[in-house]
């Protein structure tokens, strides 16, 4: 007999308790901003702020230096004993520097209301009733973002919005496209599925907002700030190979079976083998589906292409399994429990790492996939002039 629409709900809400006891338990033994396992309070967000600060301070050519960024960290929280290393692109810097211009706790405050309003906000455009809502603020993804203030709840939120205006307001969508650029990683799928369902009007807006977007960056912190991106990308691919952050925390196939205790090319070949896959079970949804049913194999495509995912990006896979709707057989309840799930790999994978995160999202992608192929062919579409 298949589980109601209420018991989901109770055991949702009940495992949300759960992880904000857990936080609020690790709150109670703070003294001011700092855990008692020298984490400060907001987490990730430190180094946001940190780098945000340095920003403003005229030391953006030094936000890839670690030394120098945990010099900030400790006028942010003293005593800390973390260190945050700052890899996202200059874009991304122009934004931060918005909040290196508040004190650490106020800036970490208005961060996560302005992203958690955005992500609520999305979620009740794409949630077929207001009920809804209650998957999509306990999703563990979502709320490990009250203890790790991070990405996720805006690439979330940015990316449900570009998809829920795709058609009716293309060049909105595009736009919103442009954003993602913040984090790169997460929108290489976007160009292909604009360009496979002719939505030529969004692709041109997020082409040239994208150009736009850094060419601003480029403006405010030198152009030679791409070279040092680039350049540091090979640390922050020697973090997941080299293990040195704790293995749950890193959600992709490739870092999952690094976990597991796989050499290294076997990792790499996995993860090749997955995102080939994916990308072409996403090109035949792109061609077959609807509007809903391409938005979640977007989603979960992205989440299955990147080597470099952490827990909190597989916010977006919640996207994916809201624009699929209500589940219509058992298969597809199944791929939304793991997609609403898929987050909690960061306390499961300290028992066991297992590849839950890439599973979610095959299990997303097949569900998109099966409703691609009951659909109605649809002629390719007309060229937009």
């Amino acid at each position: 007999m298949p589980l109601s629409r209420r018991t989901y709900e109770i055991a949702a809400c009940l495992v949300a308790l759960a992880m904000l006891a857990a936080m609020l338990a690790l709150l109670a033994q703070a003294k001011g901003l700092l855990l008692a396992n020298g984490q400060p309070l907001f987490g990730d967000f430190i180094t946001f702020w940190s780098a945000g600060r340095a920003a403003i301070e005229g030391d953006a050519a030094l936000v890839h230096d670690r030394a120098f960024l945990f010099t900030l960290h400790e006028q942010a929280v003293p005593g800390v004993q973390f260190v945050g290393p700052w890899n996202s692109p200059p874009q991304f810097l122009l934004i931060v520097a918005l909040f290196g211009t508040m004190p650490y706790p106020v800036a970490g405050i208005v961060f996560l209301a302005a992203t958690g309003a955005l992500y609520i906000y999305a979620a009740h455009k794409l949630l077929p009733d207001t009920r809804a809502l209650i998957f999509a603020v306990t999703a563990p993804a979502a709320l490990y973002h009250l203890g790790t203030v991070q990405s996720g709840l805006h690439i979330a939120g940015i990316s449900a919005l570009a998809l829920y205006w795709l058609d009716a307001r293309p060049r909105l969508a595009g736009g919103l496209v442009a954003l993602l650029a913040i984090k790169p990683h997460l929108a290489i799928v976007w160009p292909l599925m604009l360009a496979l369902t002719g939505r030529w009007r969004a692709f041109g807006v997020a082409t040239l907002g994208s150009i736009a977007f850094a060419v601003i960056a480029g403006w405010a912190f030198g152009f030679d700030a791409y070279v040092r991106f680039f350049e540091n990308l090979s640390a922050s691919q020697g973090l997941i190979s080299g293990q040195h952050v704790a293995t749950p925390a890193y959600a992709s196939l490739y870092a999952s079976a690094l976990g597991l205790g796989l050499p290294q090319a076997a990792a790499i070949a996995m993860q090749a083998l997955s995102a080939t896959g994916a990308l072409i079970a996403a090109i035949i949804c792109f061609r077959s589906g609807e509007r809903t049913t391409q938005g979640a194999a977007l989603c979960a495509a992205t989440l299955l292409v990147s080597p470099y995912l952490f827990f909190y990006d597989f916010t977006l896979l919640a996207v994916g399994a809201a624009l699929l709707g209500a589940p219509r057989d058992r298969f597809e309840t199944i791929a939304a429990v793991f997609a609403w799930g898929a987050g909690l790999s960061l306390a499961l994978g300290y028992i066991a790492p297992l590849p839950l995160c890439p599973l979610a999202a095959w299990l997303v992608l097949a569900a998109a996939l099966k409703r691609a192929g009951s659909a109605a062919p649809r002629p390719a579409p007309e060229p937009h002039t």
